[in-house]
């Protein structure tokens, strides 16, 4: 370990391990998924006294294998990756009590460089149980060109984006789906609907109402979009859609911070010098954006690892140094690693504006504080309640009702209060 390390490992508050825990050399057991191995891999390499023993576990496979290491007693990881963002409550549970408490482990000066709400999926109950690795808010992506082309302004509203597609559906363009469970949730949320929303200062304590109007409104203009086409019924990595979409005839998506340089550019093949990016849409009767997030994995480490002050440090170096961050594969949620891997984009001649980065930073005020990790799936239960019956003739709005009963089912089933 160099003494740059030990100087900032000196820092920590009391809860961690002194500096001096690094005096032997020490093996980290790692779990990871495949993007962030090369990550891993960078620490290993300039941390003399720590070495890392990393798997790679697939995502869906995580949890199993935490309650099984844990229930043996053996082959527990020290630091895991999470690519869900509800993994963390789930294993913060009594069954799978193995989340470390990073709350007074972490500097307070260096939380507060994550953007606003970078951290709320590492909250459960007050207690901060892992570190943000990237953001993915939903922003607008549009192709500049086509825009121009077709005439059409890029939409600052939800009320333009419904009259956009009232205008463009009907010629056979689309402005995204409206049958993938997750940017489904992003709409029906965008105007503060109460769709599982932990309750501030109320441990374990839930707020589910879905029949206000803040979750009609949005109900309503999808149910519309649907109708006239302008919201495809196809998910967006459906063959179908990815022909349409590079075919040209989708001239705008609402999608996470990811979507352009994971999904537009490789797989939508849009041509280069298109793409562009624009602000969160508001309703009208709201003062500023409120957006959902699709995605952002977390680090976490293990409660009773025995080399706590370098599990700590791994998982504040993987979240948090702007070296290893510069390279990720995705928008840093710390947000002076995130400066540094912008300015890649700023350079880069695929889009059409060189501000994408901004645009993405600036949308990152915008994000709703109640994505949150839970114990249970959210999306699942839309896919399930909504999604399946529109493909029967169902209608969003019409599905509301039975999706409040089943979220409402899951989260007391899950140990949640319901208000």
């Amino acid at each position: 370990m160099n003494l740059k390390i030990l100087a900032a490992l000196s820092g920590l508050a009391a809860g961690a391990m002194a500096s001096p825990a690094f005096a032997e050399a020490v093996t980290l057991n790692v779990w990871s998924d495949t993007p962030r191995l090369t990550m891993f891999d960078l620490y290993d390499q300039t941390h003399d006294n720590v070495t890392l023993n990393v798997t790679t576990v697939a995502p869906a496979d995580l949890i199993a294998k935490i309650q099984l290491a844990l229930q043996a007693k053996s082959e527990i990881p020290d630091v895991i990756f999470m690519s869900d963002i509800g993994y963390t409550a789930q294993l913060s549970t009594r069954r799978s009590n193995y989340l470390m408490d990073l709350t007074d482990k972490v500097p307070q000066a260096l939380q507060d460089e994550f953007y606003p709400n970078g951290n709320s999926p590492c909250h459960v109950n007050g207690k901060l149980l892992c570190m943000r690795n990237d953001l993915a808010h939903m922003i607008v992506w549009y192709d500049k060109s086509l825009m121009e082309q077709l005439g059409k302004a890029v939409p600052s509203s939800w009320e333009e984006f419904q009259k956009l597609g009232e205008e463009l559906g009907p010629q056979g363009y689309s402005l995204g789906t409206g049958v993938e469970a997750f940017p489904l949730y992003s709409y029906l949320v965008s105007d503060g609907c109460d769709i599982v929303m932990p309750v501030e200062g109320k441990a374990d304590t839930v707020k589910i109402d879905l029949s206000t109007d803040k979750c009609l409104k949005p109900a309503r203009m999808v149910d519309a979009m649907l109708k006239n086409g302008s919201l495809s019924k196809l998910g967006p990595f459906e063959p179908d859609f990815v022909a349409l979409a590079k075919s040209g005839k989708v001239p705008l998506m609402i999608g996470p911070t990811w979507f352009g340089e994971y999904v537009i550019k490789p797989t939508y093949e849009w041509p280069a010098g298109r793409l562009a990016a624009a602000l969160p849409l508001k309703w009208d009767d709201q003062t500023q954006p409120l957006t959902w997030s699709w995605g952002g994995g977390t680090y976490g480490a293990w409660k009773d690892t025995a080399h706590p002050a370098e599990a700590v440090d791994l998982v504040t170096w993987m979240a948090t140094d702007i070296a290893n961050q510069t390279n990720a594969v995705t928008l840093p949620a710390h947000r002076p690693s995130a400066e540094a891997w912008g300015a890649r984009l700023a350079k880069d001649a695929y889009y059409a504006d060189p501000n994408v980065f901004q645009v993405e930073a600036e949308a990152a005020k915008f994000s709703h504080p109640g994505y949150a990790s839970l114990r249970f799936s959210v999306s699942d239960a839309i896919a399930k309640v909504v999604v399946q019956p529109l493909a029967s003739g169902g209608t969003v709005e019409g599905a509301l009702p039975a999706l409040q009963t089943e979220l409402t089912n899951l989260a007391k089933l899950n140990g949640y209060q319901v208000e």
